[in-house]
């Protein structure tokens, strides 16, 4: 110490002064170098979070986008086999009906008779010639 203030040698000439000013003043620097420290590492803590977080979210969007293509295609499917169905539900409406006059005793002995030229006994069948006969396989039953 020299003369009543406190005051250390360093480098060369520079001496530092040895009081309460500048020891608190090398406390606070202190201080300050280690809240620098603790705030980089917050930071660094805090970016690690943060990515932590976006890669969640990013893989929780994907799943979502994911679970939307699948939804849009399920409904598209869904409309193709209703329309399908709606399709097969008059097919067989069609065929019912087609089945119900074959069973009408009627319809079939005109269709025989139709297609396949039969008569009963003693009947004569006539042709006219604007009026030519279809031929068996291509005559739709209606």
């Amino acid at each position: 110490m020299i003369g009543g203030f406190g005051m250390q040698q360093q480098n060369g000439k520079v001496k530092k002064l040895d009081n309460d000013f500048t020891r608190r003043r090398e406390i606070e620097l202190n201080n300050s170098k280690v809240t620098a420290v603790l705030s980089n590492r917050r930071k660094k803590r805090a970016l690690i979070i943060i990515a932590i977080f976006v890669f969640f979210a990013s893989i929780f969007l994907v799943q979502i986008v994911r679970a939307k293509v699948n939804y849009a295609d399920v409904h598209v499917q869904i409309a193709r086999e209703q329309k399908n169905l709606a399709n097969q539900k008059a097919n067989n409406k069609k065929l019912k009906s087609q089945v119900s006059q074959l069973n009408d005793k009627s319809y079939v002995e005109q269709i025989i008779r139709d297609r396949y030229y039969y008569t009963k006994p003693g009947e004569t069948v006539y042709s006219f010639p604007n009026k030519a006969p279809k031929d068996v396989n291509d005559y739709d039953v209606k």
